[in-house]
């Protein structure tokens, strides 16, 4: 009997091994229970967690190499990238464990500079945390932004260009802190680049 089971065992993680099928990784089960506890705590139900779902897997098809790391968010380069959905039921992104704020405030955190897809801060939010020249097309970003929040620490600068098929071209520089709920129709959905410090 014990030799059948020890046979069995061993051609089952063959099958596994062979068919490149794996148990799940603690790290899957880990992101699996946060986003149970965040859905709970969010209130929503399935169907509103799959819709998000199907937006964050769409999101890192276009943007490889991020990470699930909430129901809602998405963190590249060690989450010094992230992008946030707004939680069904709500027009501005934020975190399950951000508070909800008053509608047409801007709700970047400290030391971070935020682009937003929609006026008055309101839809998806894609936010840097460090120094660098970033090409909003490999976040699939570019030719969204209407709104932005620099938050950085104080007299931190943030270039936002767009690409005009043969340059940079700027559109606007923001200095920590500040913010603007539109960035006017002569800039709107032009942003395709920014230099973020």
């Amino acid at each position: 009997m014990r030799t059948r089971i020890k046979i069995g065992v061993t051609l089952a993680a063959g099958a596994v091994a062979t068919l490149g099928l794996a148990a799940p990784t603690s790290a899957s089960t880990q992101l699996e229970s946060t986003i149970a506890a965040q859905a709970q705590k969010a209130g929503l139900n399935k169907s509103e967690v799959a819709g998000l779902q199907r937006q964050i897997d769409k999101q890192m098809a276009k943007t490889p190499g991020g990470k699930q790391i909430g129901v809602n968010q998405v963190a590249w380069r060690g989450g010094k990238a992230v992008m946030t959905f707004p939680l069904p039921g709500e027009k501005q992104a934020r975190s399950v464990n951000e508070p909800l704020g008053a509608l047409g405030t801007a709700n970047c955190s400290y030391l971070w500079t935020c682009l937003y897809e929609h006026s008055n801060f309101d839809g998806r939010r894609l936010t840097w945390s460090d120094c660098n020249f970033e090409n909003l097309a490999n976040w699939g970003f570019n030719d969204q932004t209407t709104s932005w929040h620099n938050n950085q620490s104080r007299g931190t600068r943030t270039h936002v260009y767009n690409w005009t098929g043969s340059s940079w071209a700027q559109l606007w520089v923001s200095t920590a802190p500040s913010a603007s709920s539109n960035v006017g129709s002569a800039n709107n959905d032009k942003a395709d680049g920014l230099w973020v410090c």
